[in-house]
């Protein structure tokens, strides 16, 4: 299977006032087309930071080293120009919490728009309206005039993780980044998301990079699964292999919790 992207000895520093915070320590794994990879770990171990760092989206105070390799390129190594063309149309990014993904003044149909036309150059609205359309039916959303209508504060968090979805998979890109996607759900609303993004990754060959904490969900929804420890990738498998033989001491520990609580 293809790889479509490399992270390769990853590092990621915040200097917060006189101190250093190493987030990331030499990570390195590499995405293959058509997967759904899992990052599991605790809070703080870094897996957001992994996130952002393959879209280049970290903050001033943060330093990183190492490569990013998509597409035959350095992610590193792009101009800011080069970056916002891949950001949403080639990797997309789906938050934790839905709403912020969306301007809270502004419709969702203006805002779906407005991605559309500045992210594909698309101009005539007949295109625009049938993929907005398209993509709401791929995310089983019903009722669209009334949701494009909709401000996002008057719609329920499960909508509006499924139109965050929508919004990116209109672009087709070729990598999706989940980062905690359901945490704020409640159990049956995350059900139904786990099962969409399952469904999409085989009607997309989407890529998909899962970010939880939730050893659970990592285990019905990933094909390999990386545990994130103190901003170290301890070890990264296909899921059976994974939960049945645990190299590191910490996985092994991880599982064998997980197992009690089944």
């Amino acid at each position: 299977m293809r790889e479509i992207l490399t992270v390769k000895n990853l590092s990621v520093i915040y200097k917060v006032e006189e101190r250093k915070i190493h987030a990331l320590k030499e990570v390195s794994f590499s995405l293959r087309e058509g997967e759904i990879l899992g990052v599991v770990g605790e809070s703080g171990s870094g897996k957001t930071t992994l996130g952002l760092s393959i879209l280049s989206l970290l903050d001033e105070k943060a330093y990183a080293s190492g490569r990013i390799l998509f597409e035959g390129r350095d992610i590193f190594s792009l101009s800011e120009q080069e970056l916002l063309d891949i950001r949403g149309r080639k990797i997309g990014l789906i938050f934790q919490e839905p709403a912020a993904s969306f301007n809270p003044v502004l419709t969702i149909g203006y805002q779906f728009r407005e991605i559309l036309q500045k992210k594909l150059n698309l101009k005539e609205k007949n295109l625009v309206s049938q993929i907005i359309y398209d993509s709401f039916k791929r995310v089983k959303l019903v009722d669209e005039e009334r949701i494009l209508r909709s401000y996002p504060h008057t719609l329920s968090g499960g909508q509006l993780q499924r139109i965050a979805i929508a919004f990116s998979i209109a672009l087709s890109p070729l990598i999706l980044i989940a980062d905690e996607p359901t945490s704020n759900l409640d159990i049956t609303v995350e059900s139904q998301i786990i099962h969409l993004f399952l469904r999409l990754k085989e009607e997309l060959n989407l890529s998909v990079i899962f970010i939880t904490h939730n050893l659970d969900l990592a285990k019905v929804i990933c094909d390999r699964i990386g545990v994130l420890y103190k901003g170290k990738m301890r070890e990264i498998r296909e899921k059976e292999t994974l939960f049945r033989e645990p190299k590191d001491p910490y996985t092994k520990e991880l599982i064998e919790a997980f197992k009690k609580l089944e």
